[in-house]
């Protein structure tokens, strides 16, 4: 994993977010969009504002491998970045004459079901929520017709599509060890909570989706479609590494098709 581009990138990235001018103008939505929005955006505030003491955990467990060299670096940079998205936020949620929260009944949910089974869950649990992150910015980017969150969510939603990316390199480095039956079992339960996710944030967040024009249903279809792209993604690359192994493989001296079947897989 080239972990140097992501610590890069997140250096420069989130001091753009601390430095983000925002129009000077005083929000003229009507109240029946104003106020749902204004709880919405509350509501993905106290999400982003977490201090990621589980995912540093985590990474500190795993920071002696020789391909993740570097990612425990990485991964302080990118909890910082999510702070300074929880910054943008309320600077839109106070635009919109709303009140921060301190607590949420979904807020606490996923915090629970990201210590529910191992660290290495927390990270999917983490990465689902940027998926639909991914769909909930675009949307308010396409459908809101006021400044300033327009100009936050479009800042968001080019961080997030970076955050997908990053954890895209990592679920690599992971899965890539797996045998193709372990990265099924996988992909199946990660589409499993994905989905599950959707439902409620789609449930949780209707009030703001309907001052929107958007129904529920079409959030959900939008994450499920944000998420098929994402894991289309990550197979192809797992597809071309298994393709260059086998190639290395065949070009061994010595291999033939003959004696193959006793060539392990790297996890047997």
């Amino acid at each position: 994993m080239n972990t140097q581009k992501w610590i890069t990138h997140f250096e420069s990235n989130t001091r753009l977010n601390h430095d983000l001018p925002l129009p000077d103008e005083p929000c003229t939505l009507p109240d029946h969009v104003r106020i749902p929005l204004a709880k919405s955006l509350a509501t993905f505030q106290l999400g982003e504002s977490g201090g990621g003491t589980r995912l540093r955990r985590y990474t500190r467990s795993i920071a002696t491998l020789e391909n993740l060299r570097g990612y425990q670096r990485a991964v302080d940079l990118f909890v910082a970045e999510e702070q300074s998205h929880a910054a943008l936020l309320a600077r839109a949620v106070t635009h919109l004459h709303g009140a921060l929260l301190r607590k949420q009944w979904t807020n606490s949910i996923f915090r629970w079901l990201r210590d529910l089974v191992n660290l290495e869950f927390n990270i999917q649990v983490l990465l689902t929520a940027e998926l639909i992150a991914e769909v909930y910015f675009g949307l308010l980017a396409l459908r809101c017709s006021d400044p300033v969150v327009q100009t936050v969510a479009k800042k968001l939603l080019r961080d997030e599509m970076g955050h997908l990316s990053f954890q895209r390199d990592f679920l690599f480095e992971r899965l890539k060890t797996l045998t193709p039956a372990m990265q099924r079992l996988w992909r199946w339960q990660f589409q499993l909570i994905h989905l599950g996710t959707a439902f409620v944030v789609a449930w949780d967040h209707r009030d703001c989706l309907h001052s929107l024009g958007v129904t529920p249903a079409d959030f959900r279809s939008r994450a499920v479609r944000c998420w098929n792209v994402f894991q289309t993604r990550l197979e192809r690359r797992l597809r071309e590494f298994d393709a260059q192994d086998r190639q290395a493989l065949v070009s061994t001296p010595g291999y033939s098709r003959s004696n193959s079947a006793v060539i392990q897989s790297p996890t047997s």
